[in-house]
């Protein structure tokens, strides 16, 4: 390759795993693609992965691991991570590395990059760097929020380390990520607690993310009197608020038995049951196999999501996390749906209550199920539809990148 490439490196391929941070990544690689930019995408992927792996065309590449080898505390590689990344890098006559996570990759291996003088530029998808509990800000057992890290508070979730050793991390990670030429957030919420972790505001920028499509879908006009249709779309952990929805189900069956028989309101569960504990799958199964208005239709193929959030009247997303700038989000508006939400940090942010769709407390499956009544009304439904915002796509998002490159002085676009 003899132009002068960008690099996207991600935490993985969206062929192994379909997270926000992957699709949005790897949208962005298409995206300046599309804009005429010599654009590589670099996805991280176990050995154990390897037969899984889709390589889309000569412009993606795999870094192979093994994850036996990471350290997760200090989020440490092995060093052949870099050699790995490095030969990447120079095959493709890289001038400029967006990092969209360090994990699997290693905070050592954005040193190493510092080090060799590429300018790399960190887009920030949750708060790993902040937070040991996988990046949520929850604190354990408890899972009450946590609005800021310490080393105290965090060995209060997490007595196995010392509080040196969390200021050790913290000296660690932020160090290294202090290096980076620029700093980007989906959300003025994820920035700005980045922001008072330490990092320097004059270096971040917000740039929502973009769908892959920039097609949005026309969705079919709701007809009265049919049932009100409430969808989930995405995995089915605690925090994604998999167990608020079994309540909810369980509350409004018991509260009034047969009212959410049709022709009143149905409940679509769109998603990922692997991994959750015994107890969770058989009340899983238990509720759902006694309520006739509640269906559990099975994971579901991204190409499809627009389709199956407009079979829906609203889309629901009770996360019991901050979350930053989540693409299901998107995908409702771009399928002409409203939210009901959770009303904290990023969904709050990115769905303004009564306008783009309606927000409960945070856990609360009685206040969820008195918003999922509220909302079924006609004229509620009609003005939050009348409000939904425009959804960015892969190309606006890179002009939005390119023109950070070139604020920032790191990036020269291509003819």
């Amino acid at each position: 390759m003899s132009q002068h490439s960008i690099a996207i490196v991600a935490h993985t391929h969206p062929s192994i795993s379909k997270g926000g941070a992957e699709i949005a990544a790897f949208a962005l690689y298409e995206g300046l693609r599309a804009c005429g930019q010599a654009a590589i995408f670099v996805a991280v992927c176990p050995e154990a992965e390897r037969d899984r792996l889709r390589l889309g065309s000569e412009h993606e590449f795999a870094i192979f691991v093994e994850p036996a080898r990471y350290e997760h505390f200090y989020q440490l590689a092995s060093a052949d991570v870099w050699r790995q990344l490095d030969a990447i890098l120079t095959h493709a006559n890289v001038r400029l590395v967006n990092l969209h996570h360090f994990l699997g990759l290693g905070v050592n291996t954005l040193e190493r990059l510092a080090e060799a003088g590429r300018p790399f530029v960190v887009t920030f998808h949750e708060f790993l760097a902040i937070c040991n509990h996988h990046g949520q800000m929850v604190t354990r057992p408890a899972r009450r929020l946590c609005d800021m890290a310490s080393p105290a508070a965090c060995t209060a979730c997490f007595p196995e380390h010392t509080s040196a050793q969390f200021a050790a991390r913290t000296r660690l990670i932020r160090g290294t990520l202090r290096q980076a030429a620029a700093f980007v957030s989906p959300s003025r919420f994820l920035a700005d607690r980045m922001i008072a972790w330490g990092l320097p505001a004059e270096r971040f920028a917000v740039i929502e993310n973009g769908l892959r499509t920039s097609a949005a879908l026309t969705p079919p006009v709701r007809a009265r009197g049919k049932p009100w249709v409430f969808g989930y779309f995405g995995q089915l952990t605690p925090f994604k608020g998999g167990d608020i929805l079994l309540d909810v189900i369980d509350l409004l069956s018991r509260q009034e038995p047969g009212r959410f028989d049709q022709p009143g309101m149905q409940m679509r569960v769109h998603g990922n049951l692997i991994g959750q504990p015994p107890e969770f799958l058989a009340r899983f199964e238990r509720l759902f196999a006694a309520q006739s208005w509640a269906r559990y239709l099975g994971p579901y193929d991204n190409a499809d999501v627009g389709a199956l959030m407009a079979a829906c009247d609203y889309v629901l997303m009770p996360s019991t996390w901050w979350e930053n700038s989540p693409v299901v989000i998107q995908e409702a508006f771009a399928a002409g749906r409203p939210v009901i939400c959770t009303g904290i940090g990023g969904m709050a942010e990115k769905v303004p209550d009564r306008q783009a769709g309606l927000h409960f407390r945070r856990g609360d499956a009685a206040d969820l199920a008195r918003v999922m009544r509220e909302a079924s009304d006609e004229v509620l439904y009609a003005a939050l539809v009348s409000q939904l915002p425009p959804v960015s796509d892969s190309v606006a998002m890179a002009r939005s990148y390119l023109a950070l490159f070139e604020r920032m002085g790191i990036g020269r676009k291509q003819p």
